[in-house]
C-alpha cells in the first residue's frame, strides 16, 4: 500500500535552451591517421602528373584524396 506522499518522483527534464536545440555540426576535425593515405595520394598525383604526363589520373587521385578527408571529417562530427 502506497501513500500519495511517498510516490516515486519523476525526473524533470531541463528546459530547452537555445544551446540544446542547436543543430549538430556537419563536419568535425579530421583524424591524424587520414593524412598518411591522403599525402601518399597527393604524392602519387604529383608524380603521375609530371612524369607520367597524365593529368586525368592525377586529378582523379586528388579527387579521391579530397573525398577521403571530407568523409573522415563527416564521420568525426
Amino acid at each position: 500500500m502506497t501513500t500519495p506522499g511517498r510516490a516515486t518522483q519523476q525526473r524533470r527534464q531541463p528546459a530547452a535552451t537555445p544551446a540544446a536545440t542547436r543543430k549538430r555540426r556537419t563536419f568535425g576535425p579530421p583524424d591524424m591517421f587520414v593524412w598518411a593515405p591522403v599525402l601518399t595520394l597527393f604524392l602519387a598525383a604529383g608524380i603521375i602528373g609530371t612524369i607520367g604526363q597524365s593529368l586525368l589520373f592525377a586529378a582523379a587521385f586528388v579527387a579521391v584524396a579530397v573525398v577521403m578527408v571530407v568523409a573522415d571529417m563527416w564521420f568525426n562530427r
